[in-house]
């Protein structure tokens, strides 16, 4: 497996509104016994040093960046509850975001605010409710959590294909004085799911038989659902949410498609791809609209860092991972310093199960 991420970088220095799920593709049991059996084997080491990756930009603020689908409020019954919500936080607190975009947040704010406000050691922390409405499982999906300032909560989409279930955010402004938007995103996943496809062909590629789903199929599943809500997204609901604002943006989540570029023919050869493309455009509507996906960014070499965030529990039992949680940043102000992903326990934890179906995206940037 190919790791993502530099040297000792997994800590920080110094629709009843429910979602469908992906995951019953596979028994619980199985799943526990495929991450038990490859948690020794970390997508990101669990410390890190001072100076560790590229020098940070001169002159700019410090920005890191934490994208995360938490899965089912990080309370699953099958990873053990309120148990695995503590060793959750644990991993968010090492991590110490500057922001903290939450997926399936679902009744874990409080617990995530204190937690960050009370041992990040960065300061009180904001939260930021992007689904509105009750909360509980299935219900407040999206939340920000971040230290700086919060000068504006965006109103909720109107008029097109999604809701606050999908989208939405907020402006925080930097101790220096600088403004940036922060959007969370939920899209929803495609029936059948761009991951299942991709991963069946790959399956039967690897075996030297003919993969099973056309391209054309792929693109067309995508096509319908994630491209056409990432279509509303860019065209309709950010600029009536940012209006005439030209401060940088971070649009933060989980996409659930692969990265268009990433599958596109210039890719095919790497090893994990087997030779197959697709035509695929959900992610590239992001990168139309000025948006560049920060993981690769920093991970030009799609063979080499490939990135995966889904799902860490079923890794090495059932396929590759999918790279479906993202970290776009768009703006001059805004320069990436490395990003990685974290999808393995705390070395102070006990072996077990990752502590979600998706592993964390990480970005380090500087503003300025």
């Amino acid at each position: 497996m190919h790791s993502s991420v530099p040297p000792a970088a997994a800590s920080r220095p110094r629709q009843a509104r429910r979602a469908p799920r992906r995951r019953a593709r596979f028994g619980v049991a199985a799943a526990l016994a495929a991450a038990l059996v490859c948690a020794a084997v970390p997508h990101a080491p669990a410390a890190a040093e001072a100076g560790d990756g590229p020098p940070w930009r001169r002159g700019g603020e410090r920005v890191r960046v934490v994208s995360w689908n938490i899965f089912h409020g990080g309370r699953d019954a099958a990873l053990g509850g309120r148990k695995n919500l503590a060793l959750l936080l644990d991993q968010v607190v090492a991590l110490a975001p500057d922001v903290f975009f939450a997926v399936e947040t679902y009744g874990s704010a409080r617990a995530i605010r204190t937690a960050l406000t009370e041992r990040a050691g960065r300061g009180a922390y904001h939260a930021v409710q992007v689904t509105r409405g009750p909360r509980g499982q299935g219900k407040d999906n999206l939340w920000i959590f971040t230290r700086y300032r919060v000068t504006e909560t965006f109103p909720r989409p109107r008029g097109g294909t999604v809701t606050d279930f999908n989208v939405g955010g907020a402006r925080v402004e930097l101790p220096g004085g600088q403004r940036v938007n922060l959007v969370d995103t939920w899209i929803d996943f495609s029936r059948p799911w761009i991951g299942h496809l991709v991963n069946a062909n790959v399956k039967a590629a690897r075996k030297g038989e003919r993969p099973p789903h056309p391209p054309a199929r792929v693109a067309a599943a995508e096509r319908r659902t994630q491209a056409r809500m990432l279509r509303d997204i860019v065209r309709t609901q950010l600029p009536a949410l940012l209006g005439d604002d030209r401060s940088p943006v971070l649009l933060a989540g989980d996409l659930n498609t692969v990265p268009a570029s990433d599958w596109s023919q210039r890719w095919a050869h790497c090893a994990g791809h087997h030779g197959l493309a697709y035509g695929l455009r959900a992610t590239d509507l992001l990168a139309s609209a000025g948006f560049r996906d920060t993981y690769r960014e920093a991970n030009p070499d799609v063979c080499a860092a490939p990135g995966g965030t889904w799902n860490p529990l079923r890794h090495g039992a059932r396929g590759p991972l999918d790279r479906i949680d993202y970290i776009f940043a768009r703006g001059a102000r805004l320069h990436t310093v490395r990003s990685f992903t974290v999808g393995s326990r705390l070395p102070q934890h006990e072996p077990g199960p990752f502590y979600s179906d998706h592993s964390a995206v990480v970005t380090d940037l500087t503003v300025g």
